[in-house]
C-alpha cells in the first residue's frame, strides 16, 4: 500500500486502471443485459461474444504499436478522451434497438477494449522507469487485486445500479464515459510524473522476433525457455478448462444439495478471493520462490482439485481458494521477468505478446474440455486435465535430475 501513498505515478496509472476496469465490467454487463432484448438474442449473444475475442489476439501487435509511440504520455490523456467520446456515442445510439445500432455499439465495445490494452502497453515502460526492482511484484499484485476486487463486486453492483436507471443501457454508458474521462483527468493532473525518455524506433511488428524476444526473458529463470512457456500455456490450457468444467460438473457432483447457483457461486468465489487474498499479500512466503518452483506447486494442486471435485466437494472449495492463492503470484513474476530483462522499447511488444499466447492457450482450454466433457463426460474429462496438470512437472523434474547428473 506505501506504492499508492509515496509513488505518485504509480498512483496515478493505479487510479486510471480502476475507473477502467470499473467501467468495463459495468458496460460488459449491461451490454449482455441489452443484447439479451433482440429477438434471437442467442444469435447476438455468441456473435458478441466471438468478436471480443479479437483483441487478445493483436497484443502483441498493439504492444509494438505502443512501443512505437514516442510521446507516451500525450497518447494515455488522447486514449482515454476517445473513449469518452465513444461511449457518449454509445448512450445516444444504444436505445435504438435495430440490427445495425447493434453493430455498431459492439464495433465501439471492440475499439474500446483495443483501446486499452494498447494503453496498458504505453504504461509498462512509464512503470519500469519509475518503479524499483522490489517493488515490480507488489506493484503488479495491487493491479490484480484491484481487477479482482471489481470483478467479484462488478456484477452485482452492476445489476443494482442498471435496475436504479430503470434500465436505462444511455446512461450506464454515460456513467462509463464519465468513468473514462476522470481517468484522463487523473493523467492530466499527474502528466509531469508520467514523461520518461524513449528513444525513437521505427514502426516494426514481427511475430518471429517477439518469440525470439520472450524466449530469452524466460531464460533468465535458469531452466529451459522452452520448457517454461510450454508449462504456462499447459497451466492456463489446464486451468480455465477447470473453471469452465465446474458449471458442468455441478449438474451432478454438487456437494450443497440441488443448489446449484449457490454452488456454482461459491466456487466462482473461492477462486476469485484466493486470487485477491494473494494479490494484497505480495510479500509472504511465495515472494522469493521461482516461477518454476510456483508453476510446479499449481500444477500439483489442480491435479489435486481434478480428482477430488467429483467426490470431495468441499475439499476441492479449499483446493480451487489455495489454486487460485498461487495462481496470482504467476502474473507478478512474469511481468518481474519481463520488467528486468526487456529493453524499454520493446516491453509492451514482449509483454503483449505473452499475453496473446496465454490468452490463446485460455480459450482453447475451455473449447476443448468443454468439448471432451460433452463426449466422453465430465469426469473422464476433469481426470484428463489431472494428468495433464501433472505433466507440467516431468520437464522441470527432468531439468533437475539432469544438473545433478
Amino acid at each position: 500500500m506505501k506504492l499508492i501513498t509515496k509513488n505518485t505515478t504509480f498512483r496515478s496509472l493505479f487510479l486510471c486502471n480502476i475507473f477502467n476496469t470499473l467501467g468495463g465490467n459495468l458496460f460488459t454487463l449491461a451490454f449482455l443485459v441489452y443484447t439479451s432484448t433482440f429477438p434471437n438474442s442467442q444469435f447476438y449473444l455468441s456473435l458478441s461474444a466471438f468478436l471480443m475475442v479479437l483483441p487478445t489476439l493483436l497484443n502483441a501487435f498493439l504492444g509494438s504499436l505502443a512501443d512505437w509511440t514516442k510521446d507516451k504520455r500525450r497518447a494515455l490523456f488522447l486514449t482515454s478522451w476517445l473513449q469518452t467520446v465513444l461511449f457518449v456515442l454509445v448512450a445516444i445510439l444504444i436505445e435504438q434497438r435495430t440490427l445495425t445500432v447493434f453493430l455498431v455499439c459492439v464495433l465501439i465495445n471492440l475499439l474500446d477494449e483495443l483501446l486499452t490494452l494498447y494503453k496498458s502497453g504505453l504504461e509498462l515502460p512509464i512503470l519500469q522507469a519509475r518503479l524499483q526492482e522490489n517493488e515490480i511484484q507488489p506493484a503488479f499484485g495491487l493491479f490484480q487485486g484491484s481487477n479482482s476486487l471489481i470483478e467479484i463486486v462488478g456484477k452485482p453492483v452492476g445489476l443494482a445500479l442498471l435496475g436504479l436507471l430503470s434500465n436505462s443501457f444511455a446512461n450506464l454508458a454515460l456513467i462509463n464515459a464519465a468513468l473514462y474521462f476522470l481517468s484522463g483527468l487523473v493523467l492530466l493532473e499527474s502528466r509531469k510524473f508520467l514523461a520518461i525518455p524513449i528513444l525513437p524506433k521505427k514502426f516494426h511488428f514481427s511475430v518471429k522476433e517477439v518469440l525470439g524476444q520472450i524466449a530469452q526473458v524466460f531464460k533468465s529463470e535458469q531452466n529451459s525457455a522452452l520448457v517454461l512457456i510450454l508449462n504456462v500455456l499447459l497451466i492456463n490450457f489446464a486451468l480455465n478448462g477447470i473453471l469452465a468444467l465446474i458449471e458442468l460438473a455441478m449438474i451432478k457432483f454438487n456437494p450443497f444439495g440441488h443448489n446449484y447457483g449457490f454452488a456454482i457461486t461459491a466456487f466462482n468465489l473461492a477462486f476469485s478471493f484466493g486470487v485477491l487474498l494473494s494479490s494484497l499479500l505480495m510479500k509472504d512466503f511465495f515472494r522469493k520462490k521461482s516461477l518454476s518452483f510456483m508453476l510446479s506447486l499449481l500444477g500439483i494442486m489442480l491435479a489435486i482439485f481434478s480428482v477430488s471435485l467429483l467426490k470431495f466437494g468441499l475439499l476441492a472449495l479449499i483446493l480451487l481458494f489455495a489454486a487460485g492463492y498461487c495462481f496470482a503470484k504467476i502474473n507478478p513474476k512474469l511481468t518481474s521477468l519481463v520488467f528486468e530483462n526487456a529493453p524499454k522499447e520493446e516491453l509492451a511488444a514482449i509483454r503483449g505478446g505473452i499475453s496473446t499466447f496465454f490468452s490463446s492457450a485460455s480459450a482453447l482450454g475451455v473449447l476443448t474440455f468443454v468439448a471432451l466433457a460433452n463426449i466422453i463426460g465430465v469426469e473422464n474429462t476433469f481426470y484428463l486435465i489431472a494428468m495433464i496438470s501433472l505433466i507440467t512437472l516431468l520437464p522441470i523434474l527432468f531439468l533437475k535430475v539432469k544438473k545433478i547428473y
